[in-house]
């Protein structure tokens, strides 16, 4: 396989486990402090669950693509030859 796209998948599959983590603990915790601080055990108003259902996934897909282009710079710098000079 070429060196390049096994760099590449590694940046994608590690871009996504660490989203997945960051938008689970972030999601969860503002959740956590709607319902204990905001919204309590009442009927949450319509418009809340619509912000959040789309909140959530576009967090996770923009945390997806910082984390994976962050991890795809490491991976390159790690694995590309010194400059000679």
């Amino acid at each position: 396989m070429n060196r390049g796209l096994g760099l590449a998948l590694l940046a994608v599959v590690g871009g996504a486990i660490g989203a997945l983590v960051a938008v689970v603990a972030l999601g969860g915790g503002l959740l956590g402090f709607l319902w204990l601080f905001v919204f309590g055990d009442d009927p949450w108003p319509a418009w809340a669950e619509t912000v959040l259902n789309l909140a959530i996934p576009i967090a996770g897909l923009l945390l997806w693509a910082i984390i994976g282009w962050k991890l795809w710079l490491q991976l390159r710098r790690r694995t590309d030859p010194p400059a000679a000079g």
